[in-house]
């Protein structure tokens, strides 16, 4: 009876352990940033208040959060957020498009890919700062110069990841489909694009830090409004604090749209949460 106690507890603490250990590190995380955030605004007050740090060229953290509270409470600073959050969403959407297209027919199609990949890996060594005059010049100061701004920044890791996802299948599995007379559409949607989905998120989610870099770069070079004119509007009037605000802001920016794709990451490809989960324990 004694045993069969102590077997019983033994077993409630290994299925209970690995529970406390996934608690911990969903904990840990926020703590950490919280904790080093503070320690970063601390350093930052006091290397400014003793001189180290230029105040002109670094400011205050306060001033900086002061500046961030005044911003926030004008009207006109959510018409300028707008127009950069569409720019990006849409230049990201049509950009992943795009690039899963062209990845996927390359991917596919041997001959397709020897024909294209070299013009491709041209265009992506191409510095795409010297595009953005060009692109003015055609679509004019408004929100469709900086969406294609946004395409072309943010299509080439989805379409590199998307081709060597799919040329990456095993070919094993893919000759055991062949055998029990699968198509090709068949192989495609049951083997090829499953396994490569993993890689493919991957270039997704570093499509959309992309395409927010190339809607920036777009309204620096031309713009009439958007976080990227504003920051090109405070820094000519010298007002750094809003210029470090606004900074913060695209950052935060950054951060939220990539939690959401690591989301739709989790929900979509969840066979690999859980492969995650199960080489931990």
């Amino acid at each position: 009876m004694t045993k069969e106690i102590t077997r019983e507890v033994d077993g409630q603490e290994a299925e209970t352990g690995p529970e406390r250990g996934d608690r911990w590190e969903r904990v840990i995380g926020p703590i950490g940033a919280t904790f080093l955030a503070v320690v970063l605004i601390v350093a930052g007050e006091l290397l400014v208040a003793n001189g180290v740090l230029n105040e002109i060229i670094v400011p205050r953290p306060t001033h900086v959060l002061s500046a961030l509270v005044s911003t926030l409470s004008e009207g006109f600073f959510y018409t300028h957020l707008w127009v950069t959050t569409s720019e990006v969403l849409i230049g990201f959407v049509l950009g992943t498009l795009i690039g899963f297209s062209v990845g996927a027919a390359l991917g596919i199609s041997r001959r397709a890919r020897a024909i294209a990949y070299p013009y491709i890996v041209a265009f992506q060594g191409l510095p795409k700062v010297v595009l953005a005059p060009l692109f003015i010049t055609i679509f004019g100061f408004g929100i469709e110069s900086k969406v294609v701004m946004a395409i072309a920044i943010s299509f080439f890791p989805v379409l590199i990841n998307t081709m060597a996802g799919l040329t990456g299948v095993d070919p094993q599995a893919r000759r055991l489909m062949r055998s029990l007379s699968a198509s090709d559409w068949h192989v495609f949607t049951k083997l090829s694009l499953p396994s490569s989905l993993p890689l493919i998120f991957a270039g997704v989610k570093t499509g959309l830090t992309l395409a927010l870099v190339g809607a920036i770069v777009g309204e620096f070079v031309g713009a009439e409004r958007g976080l990227g004119y504003l920051l090109d509007v405070y820094s000519y009037q010298l007002e750094v604090p809003r210029v470090w605000a606004i900074t913060g802001i695209l950052a935060a920016m950054g951060v939220i749209l990539f939690l959401v794709i690591e989301w739709v990451d989790r929900k979509v490809v969840f066979w690999q949460s859980r492969r995650d989960m199960s080489a931990t324990m």
